[in-house]
């Protein structure tokens, strides 16, 4: 089940995006659960991370653009896959800033919306792959396996040093190490585990 937001203020796109992803499920084999919102504020008010791909227009008659919104939207989860999906093409190239992974112009057919969705499933294998989630101060956050550089146990915590920054999560190294089941990562003793990616000496 893939969790998936539509955020677009006219409903008629809105409903377009959703017949496209139903299209996609019979043709692809997959789920999407479905959320949608009429504006860009009310998507971003209390956004919990858990969403694999969003849907966003620019163009908002009301309220933060949706390239705005991408911006907030990245200070929070630098992982879920954006797309556009309007009728601004002129502002694909804004999209690098916030690591959009595709733009849809605006009227799309379902077969155009297909081939835009094969690259998002790809993206999401790969991803889910490569991503564990941990607790943090009560929520639950998902960071990428291959950029943490290593673990290091503070008491009755672990610490995640990871090129995205540090995350501390109440666990044991035996739990975590686990939860990474990854070979690049190696015990240097009870109190630490490194990944050989990063060692670049001994």
């Amino acid at each position: 089940m893939l969790n998936v937001a539509i955020v677009d203020d006219e409903e008629s796109e809105r409903k377009r995006i959703s017949d496209c992803l139903e299209y996609v499920a019979q043709k692809k084999k997959v789920e999407f659960a479905v959320r949608e919102f009429s504006s860009a504020d009310r998507f971003l008010i209390g956004y919990e991370s858990g969403y694999d791909i969003i849907f966003m227009d620019i163009d908002f008659s009301v309220g933060s653009s949706g390239m705005d919104a991408a911006r907030q939207l990245r200070k929070i989860d630098k992982n879920v896959i954006i797309i556009f999906v309007t009728n601004m093409a002129q502002m694909a190239v804004q999209g690098y800033e916030v690591d959009a992974l595709d733009f849809i112009v605006k009227p799309f057919d379902k077969y155009t919306f297909s081939l835009k969705m094969t690259r998002a499933l790809g993206r999401i294998t790969v991803r889910r792959n490569d991503e564990i989630i941990i607790t943090v101060n009560g929520d639950l956050v998902s960071i990428r396996t291959h950029l943490i550089k290593y673990l290091e146990v503070q008491g009755h915590y672990i610490v995640y040093h990871s090129k995205e920054g540090e995350f501390v999560e109440y666990s044991s190294l035996s739990a975590a190490e686990k939860k990474i089941r990854d070979d690049a990562f190696i015990r240097c003793n009870r109190g630490c585990m490194v990944n050989l990616r990063f060692v670049t000496s001994v």
